[in-house]
């Protein structure tokens, strides 16, 4: 009798097990169809926002699209009407270039001595940028230059060295300030002048040096590729000085 109802004991305490056994790995499958089924929820919740925003931003080029082909329409149709002001109001506008805000005023009027559009285009392009960085800017053109001396080419390699130098030197300064001069003495005699305000000591003859480099006064190479440039060309010469934090970079650009 004892041992029948041990047996019986046993038997539903194995019952007992296997139903527990069987409760938690049903809730284990469960469990993790459910935790699946939520992430192929949220996958294609997360691919509808994705097509959404993706529909959204083509919708956008389309637009954009349009309103360029537009935009270039109108301003071909005032380059072909020789009307150069209302095309660069235009596309001064559409780039939402708030020229007139920053006042560019001085440096277009001073830019509009400059004949020879390359350098042209290049001082305005440099210009602009110390602009758009709030550097304090200093901008003179003595007089209608249509034509310099020497390799129009190294001349805008030299502005263009100089002003990097000058907008890189200038950016993190606590009272930063640029200036750009382009003198006519004579039909022959150019003078190219570009200063900036420097806040650590520089030595000046290591800076001109070749493949010389510094961070600290000057940023970069600029005065020693400039000095190679010059070097052996009789068109040019080229010097610098520092005086009270300022670093003055002189080329003169001579000859016929």
């Amino acid at each position: 009798m004892a041992d029948r109802a041990i047996s019986l004991f046993l038997l539903l305490y194995l019952t007992v097990l296997v139903i527990g056994i069987s409760g938690f790995l049903r809730y284990i499958k469960v469990s993790f169809n459910t935790q699946h089924q939520q992430r192929l929820i949220d996958n294609y919740k997360a691919q509808i926002a994705s097509g959404h925003k993706i529909n959204k931003q083509y919708n956008e080029i389309r637009r954009e699209r349009h309103d360029t082909r537009n935009m270039l329409l109108s301003i071909q149709g005032y380059i072909r009407d020789h009307k150069d002001k209302e095309a660069e109001e235009l596309l001064a506008t559409f780039l939402q270039n708030d020229t007139v805000e920053k006042h560019y005023g001085e440096i277009d009027n001073a830019l509009d001595k400059i004949k020879i559009s390359g350098l042209h285009n290049l001082v305005k392009e440099k210009a602009y940028k110390i602009v758009e960085k709030g550097i304090p800017f200093s901008f003179e053109v003595n007089a209608e230059i249509d034509e310099l001396p020497g390799s129009e080419i190294k001349t805008a390699r030299i502005i263009g060295i100089l002003m990097d130098n000058a907008i890189e030197a200038t950016f993190k300064q606590a009272k930063p300030y640029i200036q750009f001069a382009l003198l006519k003495h004579s039909p022959e005699v150019y003078e190219l002048v570009i200063a900036n305000s420097i806040e650590q000591k520089l030595n000046i003859n290591t800076a001109l040096k070749f493949e010389h480099s510094t961070k600290e006064g000057h940023q970069g190479t600029g005065l020693s590729n400039v000095t190679q440039l010059v070097e052996n060309d009789d068109h040019y010469s080229f010097s610098a000085e520092v005086k009270d934090k300022v670093i003055m970079m002189t080329c003169f650009i001579q000859g016929k």
